[in-house]
């Protein structure tokens, strides 16, 4: 009866034990970030997001991605566009050269399908025409993962330009 009485209770501690671990069954994935378009979040709630950020091998050849996080408002979406931007000039891997280090703009805005950046003429770029087409993408693959984003306007001082380093045509919008 005594070993009844262990096995019992060796087999209710098992149970307990097992309780508490994930309720999420083991050979489910996690959830995926909130799409930052859709909202997500309560009123007063930051909704957080998961971004693939591009920047240049250190010989100027090839983009290297990086998973970023950023957090924003859900009424300043605007924000999160910022912070995509701001992100493009800081990596943080060993290796990574970041394409738009010190890049000063007046203004980050979005409105129908359209992101305008009205970037400051003051900006100085010795990147050549290899690595100014290396910066457009990279601003395109980082900036095209919002779905809601079909094209990008970049202004030079809220003027539109032919060129933004003297290489890459700006002229017209950056598209998908």
């Amino acid at each position: 009866m005594k070993r009844f009485a262990n096995l019992i209770f060796l087999l209710l501690l098992l149970a307990l034990l097992s309780a508490c671990g994930s309720s999420v069954p083991s050979d489910s994935q996690p959830a995926p970030a909130p799409d930052p378009t859709n909202g997500g979040a309560e009123e007063g709630q930051k909704i957080s997001a998961q971004l693939q950020v591009y920047y240049s091998d250190a010989n100027l050849e090839q983009l290297e991605a990086e998973q970023r996080e950023i957090s924003y408002q859900p009424d300043q979406s605007g924000d999160k566009y910022v912070q995509a931007l701001s992100l493009l000039g800081m990596p943080t891997e060993q290796g990574h050269e970041p394409l738009w280090e010190n890049f000063d703009y007046h203004t980050v805005s979005f409105s129908d399908g359209t992101l305008t950046i009205d970037a400051s003429g003051e900006n100085q770029y010795n990147l050549g025409a290899t690595g100014e087409a290396l910066a457009m993408e990279a601003l395109k693959r980082t900036m095209f993962q919002f779905s809601e984003v079909e094209q990008i306007v970049i202004l030079v001082d809220g003027k539109p330009a032919d060129s933004l380093m003297g290489h890459a045509d700006i002229s017209q919008p950056l598209t998908r």
